[in-house]
């Protein structure tokens, strides 16, 4: 059915692909390389006046980060409800360090330890090396959640800090799942435009004079074709969500 409406409508049809994709081409990469930091699973979003926001399953993160001459001061909201983070990076007996304030009133003091420099996730430790914050993360159940149990521990305090200071934020989108999606998205393509390119390739060799594909071939070309645009749609889902 696919087919015979591609050949009688052809034109129309390209018409239709080529500006739905001059549609969502540049909106899907202007949500990709949204400059913003993640946290937890919401991503929050630069704004023109250097906050942070983001919102997801209903709650409503505000952030900013104001650089100061060891650290940065951190104001963070959730629904509403704020809290005021100091962190001023230290040594301790040559050891990176950091010293931790809430609402101007110190709280500890510790041993920053990198888990990861990439994403800028970093763990907490006591001087000797014992984890007493690592990765924020929350499970959402049936409960309405409560807002403290979205505050940043130490580490991502941390992290924050190191980003302003660096000016070295993230994207929301994974542009490295971009690769995968485009080299599917080019066999695809050559098939749709050569149908009988792979065939000849496969085949032609074996046999003498004209040979035309069978109906079971189309069958499992037309799958093929299927199973292909599912993968290109997973790649460009996976690079949107940053999972990598």
């Amino acid at each position: 059915m696919l087919t015979r409406i591609w050949k009688t409508y052809k034109k129309q049809c390209i018409i239709a692909i080529v500006a739905l994709a001059a549609v969502l081409i540049p909106l899907y990469l202007y949500f990709m390389f949204q400059t913003g930091i993640w946290y937890q699973d919401a991503f929050l979003v630069k704004q023109r006046d250097g906050s942070f926001q983001g919102k997801k399953d209903g709650i409503h993160y505000v952030l900013h980060i104001t650089p100061t001459q060891n650290g940065a001061q951190i104001d963070f909201s959730v629904n509403g409800q704020s809290r005021q983070y100091e962190v001023v990076k230290t040594e301790l007996d040559g050891t990176r360090g950091a010293q931790f304030y809430e609402n101007g009133t110190p709280v500890f003091e510790g041993c920053v330890l990198t888990s990861n420099a990439r994403t800028h996730d970093y763990m907490i430790a006591t001087e000797d090396f014992d984890i007493v914050d690592g990765l924020d993360f929350h499970i959402r159940g049936d409960a309405e959640p409560e807002p403290v149990e979205y505050f940043p521990g130490y580490g991502t305090q941390y992290g924050w800090t190191v980003m302003r200071l660096e000016e070295s934020y993230e994207t929301r989108g994974e542009p490295l799942m971009l690769l995968p999606a485009l080299i599917v998205a080019f066999f695809l393509w050559v098939d749709i435009l050569y149908p009988d390119l792979f065939f000849e390739l496969r085949y032609r060799r074996y046999v003498d004079g004209d040979c035309e594909p069978s109906e079971y071939y189309r069958f499992w070309q037309v799958i093929g074709r299927v199973v292909l645009a599912i993968v290109i749609i997973m790649c460009l889902w996976m690079g949107m969500l940053n999972i990598i």
